[in-house]
């Protein structure tokens, strides 16, 4: 029986159950944090990135323990234990649909070139999906099949092995050691590439297929992986990890086969190294939901005001010069418009009750520099709305002749098939 507790993403808390191992838990979340792929670069965030200990979730209590998400979102499948965290943007409304935020994170996470998410494509037949990580398996699991049906996949595999005639080429170092260090110069070592069913690619989708086997509940995906895993009987069953993706020798005659790597890369890469917990259904897919929204924003806006020429995650400039004329600090900006403009998106949600409008000292310092530096007179620090908010906390902020607006702006649409047309509204307000 599964127990499932839904979070927004840096606000409000919720119990755990009272059966969990909270040490053993903590130490999974630990684990899933060293080898998560690192989104953030030096610049960003340097404690982020030294840390070992997991910065996905805030856990507090003594007999009982309550647990609260930070700025990540996604879901974590702990043996019965399922947690979604969904966008925080969404957390006023009066009754959250989670098939309507799952399109948006998959219409934002399209705009966002830092995280690459193999699901944005193809998302059709997922809107009856209320859960995070059934969805990801729907997707996975419906386009795996068409594919496998449609072209199955053979490729040249390497092999090396001893026979008694040369095949392919002679794999000298082996064959020294192992051939004529015995005297056994009679047999051969030989490396060759036969065309295989059985090959990394496959064996790379069985394993993610009998992984997500073992974690969903609804009967459609249940059947979907069972046909992949039925497709795939002559495959070898061996336990592959991310690096195992890396691997997977792609043909351009069958570009499916990359989505397909993709999704599975999505899956292996938040996981233990440790094999022998391969046989747990445990299953995580975290994202950094301020990188999410600096990437939509930055996407958007070269997307669709290319007459703009933003740069998205501009650098080069640095602030400072020190002693040895070395250039130091260096600078990177989320969006810039050469000569007019630069805007830093800010994933925090302000309480503008005092006369600073919520805005961060830093923050505001940090943009002076930037513009000061960039000789721009008109900066702009941009966060996100919540959805259906009517109040945009809109201000303007003066440091001599630099002008720094500060912006709030709803990433989110009642109408989803309107998403494009009415987010180009909301940006055009503040880009003019």
């Amino acid at each position: 029986m599964i127990t499932t507790i839904d979070l927004f993403d840096g606000w409000g808390q919720k119990e755990l159950p009272a059966g969990l191992d909270i040490s053993i838990f903590r130490e999974y979340l630990d684990s899933i944090w060293q080898n998560r792929p690192l989104f953030l670069s030096e610049e960003d965030d340097e404690d982020e990135i030294r840390s070992t200990r997991q910065r996905f979730f805030i856990i507090e209590g003594e007999s009982i323990f309550t647990i609260r998400a930070k700025n990540y979102i996604g879901f974590v499948q702990y043996g019965s234990l399922r947690i979604n965290v969904y966008p925080r943007v969404f957390s006023q409304q009066k009754e959250p649909n989670a098939a309507h935020m799952l399109q948006h994170v998959f219409k934002w996470l399209s705009y966002c070139n830092r995280i690459h998410f193999p699901f944005t494509n193809f998302n059709a037949g997922a809107e009856d999906c209320q859960d995070w990580m059934e969805a990801f398996i729907f997707l996975f699991a419906s386009f795996t099949t068409a594919a496998l049906n449609t072209s199955p996949h053979f490729a040249y595999e390497e092999i090396t092995e001893e026979m008694s005639f040369v095949r392919g080429r002679i794999a000298m170092p082996q064959y020294i050691k192992n051939n004529l260090a015995n005297g056994n110069h009679h047999l051969l070592h030989c490396t060759y590439e036969p065309f295989v069913y059985d090959n990394t690619f496959n064996r790379v989708v069985k394993h993610t297929a009998k992984l997500l086997l073992r974690c969903t509940e609804e009967k459609r995906n249940k059947e979907l992986l069972d046909n992949i895993c039925f497709t795939l009987d002559e495959v070898s069953d061996v336990y592959c990890t991310v690096s195992d993706c890396d691997n997977v020798k792609i043909n351009r005659l069958y570009p499916e086969t990359d989505n397909i790597t993709n999704m599975c890369r999505l899956f292996l890469q938040f996981q233990q190294t440790d094999a022998s917990t391969s046989s747990d259904n445990h299953l995580c897919v975290l994202l950094p939901m301020e990188v999410i929204f600096e990437g939509y924003v930055g996407g958007f806006i070269k997307y669709h005001f290319p007459w703009l020429n933003a740069i998205v995650q501009a650098s080069g400039e640095y602030l400072a010069i020190n002693e040895t004329l070395k250039p130091v600090f260096r600078m990177k900006h989320d969006i810039l418009i050469n000569g007019k403009l630069i805007i830093d998106t800010k994933y925090k949600f302000r309480q503008s009750e005092d006369d600073k409008k919520g805005v961060s000292q830093n923050d505001l310092y940090q943009m002076t520099a930037y513009c000061y530096k960039r000789e721009v007179l008109n900066g702009m620090l941009l966060y996100p709305q919540l959805s259906g908010s009517l109040n945009s906390n809109t201000t303007q902020l003066q440091i001599n002749s630099i002008t720094v607006e500060i912006e709030a702006i709803d990433i989110t649409e009642t109408e989803i098939t309107k998403f494009e047309e009415l987010q180009v509204i909301k940006f055009y307000k503040f880009l003019g």
